[in-house]
């Protein structure tokens, strides 16, 4: 009798919708903009998964009523851990390498949120330190990491009841987990390069430059990083030391001193207007006019 593969799963592909559980996810980030990263929230039944393997880097956090105990099988052993209501206090993440196999049971429902990260990412954050072939992160089941934990929270938080979220957001968060994956959680403990110095001016003009002429796009880290030749690790430590803001800031500044040109034109549609100026919908824009002006684009316009 031949022994049954493991089955391999693409988050990135699928929407984030294991086939091997039986609930489709409540929610996912499949319908935003976010690129390299995938969300997906489940509420499951108490369940056993046959073998898999993801071929995403992958961390998951619970969100439970009830104490659920957990058998987890991988590297040739199984493993008994009891997760309980109250874990979220203590920032309680496990983290799952990507192209390693696992079984996993549970005995009660449970809510979970899982993150994906594609390993190609994770490599080219590295390349100017360590050769992307060596990069190996580890498996690292039920630890306490309040900075993963808090960034998970935050990508949550940026998706709306509709699926949509800030891909810039995204990969800002993604690049500064992806660096902190390789921190702590890989074979080799990779010391990234610090920089004292910011950009050169004329370096950091060029940066200003290719932002501003992408407002209206849905505009990537890594292409501007790209466009500096450098990794958007480093690219985002050298724009903040040389600004005082992150790059996500200041595309968000730019893209509100655009509109706030726009709606001084009365014939521009407000909703029009958020479009124009490169923001997901109407709520994402209003929400960030209100956050840098103190008032609603309609607000905006009566004064």
């Amino acid at each position: 009798m031949t022994e049954k593969q493991a089955l391999a799963i693409d988050q990135l592909d699928k929407g984030g919708t294991l086939p091997i559980m039986p609930n489709s996810p409540l929610f996912t980030s499949q319908k935003s903009r976010w690129r390299n990263i995938h969300l997906a929230h489940f509420r499951q039944p108490a369940w056993e998964l046959p073998e898999f393997f993801t071929l995403q880097h992958t961390i998951v956090w619970a969100n439970l009523r009830q104490i659920v105990n957990v058998e987890h099988f991988s590297e040739g052993r199984w493993q008994k851990e009891q997760y309980h209501p109250n874990d979220f206090m203590g920032a309680y993440i496990d983290i799952f390498p990507a192209h390693q196999n696992h079984k996993i049971c549970w005995d009660n429902e449970t809510e979970f949120t899982q993150l994906h990260l594609e390993p190609t990412f994770v490599s080219h954050i590295a390349h100017e330190s360590v050769d992307p072939e060596q990069v190996e992160i580890i498996f690292k089941p039920r630890i306490s990491d309040s900075l993963i934990y808090q960034m998970c929270l935050a990508l949550k938080a940026d998706l709306d009841v509709d699926g949509s979220g800030n891909g810039f957001y995204a990969d800002s968060i993604a690049t500064t987990l992806a660096a902190h994956l390789l921190r702590h959680y890989s074979t080799h403990k990779y010391q990234l390069r610090q920089y004292e110095d910011g950009f050169s001016k004329h370096k950091l003009q060029q940066a200003f430059d290719y932002i501003n002429a992408k407002l209206c796009e849905n505009v990537s880290l890594t292409a501007i990083a790209t466009e500096l030749d450098m990794s958007p690790y480093y690219f985002c430590r050298l724009f903040k030391k040389s600004t005082g803001i992150s790059p996500h800031q200041y595309l968000i500044q730019q893209r509100v001193e655009q509109a706030k040109q726009l709606l001084r034109q009365p014939e521009n549609k407000i909703a029009d207007v958020a479009m124009d100026c490169g923001f997901a919908n109407p709520s994402h824009f209003a929400k960030h006019f209100r956050k840098y002006t103190g008032v609603s684009p309609k607000q905006f316009r009566q004064i």
